[in-house]
């Protein structure tokens, strides 16, 4: 027992060595706690779980998930933001919980720009329109869509991962965008809401692309539109919102790490260290593109930055859709 003990310390030693972890920041961040404010199964917790297994992988650091939904991902970072260093916390953040959700849900006990510190960014994930097109009698397409709506005013449902999420924001931009007024219906995570849209009970979600695509692909749920600027490469038939005509309905989703403000420095950029070397793992990568979306390395000073310059556009588009928390 003595020799094997010994055995996995010296390996664990040349693990760290490695990867560039000294023994000591290695011992302090022994078992870290990342939050995922979303529940299992949906398309951030995909995103996330494989992100964190190609940092435990190409670090040594003992990394572990820990799903704490609710309120759009601000309890859990809230959890995160309220964490001692002793805690060995961090948390997986969207555009949702650093941009929106102060504008929907009020400060929460913290404010996600002040008592956050950044870790670096994972992804950029474009959206994607999906439909049921056995949940409405005579909706099968965008323009069939469209035209029931323009008929039924409130009538037509798109489900949200919750109120203020990407996936909200982009129903009610697409709302405003084609001067149609639908009835949205938010549920406890992305995964919550496309069983409901699967099931017929939900007509349509345009969510991010891993929580979506994987339906498209198997062909039960009809691809209608994408998000991004240019089409995607992994639905190259499938429009853009703007080709459509809802110009305004053009946004997209990014995702990241961040701690609480008490975590030295150099935890953080060795953090930061192992975030990059997952993210240019040929397996990490070949996940998130599968999943529809895009690696973005970066420094934390990066992701900080970065943003900075997201929060005026996230606020301005809760405004613009008349979002709120009701």
């Amino acid at each position: 027992m003595q020799r094997r003990t010994s055995l996995a310390f010296m390996a664990a030693l040349a693990g760290f060595a490695a990867s560039g972890l000294t023994p000591a920041l290695a011992a302090k961040a022994k078992e870290i706690c990342t939050v995922v404010p979303f529940p299992p199964g949906g398309g951030g917790d995909v995103l996330a779980r494989t992100v964190v297994e190609g940092m435990v992988k190409a670090s040594g650091i003992n990394l572990w998930v820990q799903n704490k939904p609710g309120a759009g991902g601000s309890i859990g970072t809230g959890q995160v933001a309220k964490a001692e260093p002793a805690d060995q916390t961090i948390g997986y953040v969207t555009n949702g919980i650093m941009c929106v959700n102060a504008h929907l849900h009020g400060n929460r006990g913290f404010d996600p720009l002040t008592d956050l510190k950044p870790i670096g960014r994972l992804s950029t994930l474009g959206l994607l329109m999906v439909l049921n097109d056995k949940a409405v009698p005579g909706v099968t397409d965008f323009k069939s869509l469209v035209d029931y709506a323009k008929k039924n005013p409130g009538v037509l449902a798109y489900g949200s991962a919750g109120v203020g999420t990407t996936s909200h924001l982009a129903g009610s931009a697409l709302s405003a965008a084609l001067g149609i007024e639908l009835n949205h219906i938010p549920h406890a995570g992305g995964a919550a809401s496309m069983m409901e849209v699967l099931a017929g009970r939900v007509p349509f979600m345009i969510d991010v692309m891993p929580n979506a695509l994987p339906h498209a692909k198997s062909g039960r749920l009809k691809a209608l539109a994408v998000t991004t600027p240019a089409r995607s490469p992994l639905l190259p038939d499938v429009p853009t919102m703007a080709e459509l005509g809802a110009e305004g309905a053009g946004i997209y989703a990014w995702d990241g790490f961040v701690a609480p403000l008490g975590m030295p420095d150099e935890q953080v950029a060795e953090l930061n260290r192992a975030l990059q070397s997952a993210l240019a793992d040929p397996t990490v990568k070949a996940r998130l593109t599968k999943m529809g979306a895009v690696a973005q390395p970066g420094t934390p000073e990066d992701f900080a930055a970065f943003i900075k310059s997201e929060t005026p556009k996230w606020r301005d588009l809760v405004k613009a859709v008349k979002a709120t928390a009701n």
